[in-house]
């Protein structure tokens, strides 16, 4: 059954005189890990949580793999009012639900449409700083999202002027984040100089046609080198490979 704020707040209005306030006396055991959100991807996010305020997701700066974290508790504590005892209670849950909740909000409507944190690149972890994996899958599933909204906005060009008008600012942002220069997202790049064949080359190029491969970690990382090459690339250039995976 949903909460009912109005409710607790219509009762503790009706009462008169000292308040106990009674905590769980359970408290002194609870678990002394932490977790914690991240963000990887470009859009900034609040999500309210009542009792336990807002929390702001800051969108990801460019050129940082991820944002700084959110932190929470083992156990998060809010406290409400018991009617039958006049006493202020805690209310105990597990900082992992917390997380959860926040990066899979239920903000009214549909529960699977835009509020599944995780396809904007948000996601929650046990460990203070990121593994890889827990980086490689939060990036899979926002570009998987990505992939989709530009699918739709193909389909969309197909219908001229009517359809254009129906392409969101999460398409335009999903083929800013890929590069595609569209008719309805346009992309202006700076055009600067290969430093090996000496031809024009646009920047944030992955791999120019002669081959060069200006950032070999962010090539490798979007699928256009393999790891071999990656790490025969960064070692010519005396840099140690971030991780063998």
């Amino acid at each position: 059954m949903p909460a009912r704020p109005d409710i607790a707040r219509g009762v503790e209005r009706g009462m008169d005189g000292q308040v106990e306030y009674q905590p769980n006396p359970l408290n002194e055991f609870a678990p002394k890990y932490h977790v914690y959100i991240f963000n990887i991807g470009p859009l900034t996010h609040t999500v309210e949580k009542g009792s336990l305020g807002t929390f702001r997701i800051s969108p990801c700066e460019a050129g940082k793999k991820y944002t700084k974290a959110i932190v929470l508790p083992a156990i998060v504590r809010t406290s409400y009012l018991d009617a039958a005892t006049n006493a202020m209670r805690t209310d105990d849950v597990e900082g992992k639900h917390i997380a959860r909740d926040i990066v899979n909000p239920y903000l009214g409507g549909d529960w699977s449409e835009g509020q599944n944190l995780e396809e904007k690149g948000v996601f929650w972890s046990l460990n203070e700083t990121p593994t890889d994996e827990e980086l490689n899958n939060a990036r899979a599933k926002m570009e998987a999202f990505f992939r989709k909204q530009l699918a739709i906005a193909t389909s969309l060009e197909t219908q001229g002027d009517t359809g254009l008008k129906q392409i969101t600012p999460t398409m335009r942002l999903a083929a800013s984040y890929f590069g595609e220069d569209r008719p309805w997202n346009k992309i202006y790049r700076k055009i600067g100089e290969c430093p090996v064949c000496g031809e024009p080359m646009k920047e944030n190029t992955v791999k120019h046609g002669c081959g060069y491969v200006p950032d070999p970690e962010r090539a490798y990382q979007l699928g256009a080198i393999d790891l071999a090459t990656r790490d025969d690339l960064l070692a010519r250039r005396g840099v140690t490979p971030k991780s063998k995976k």
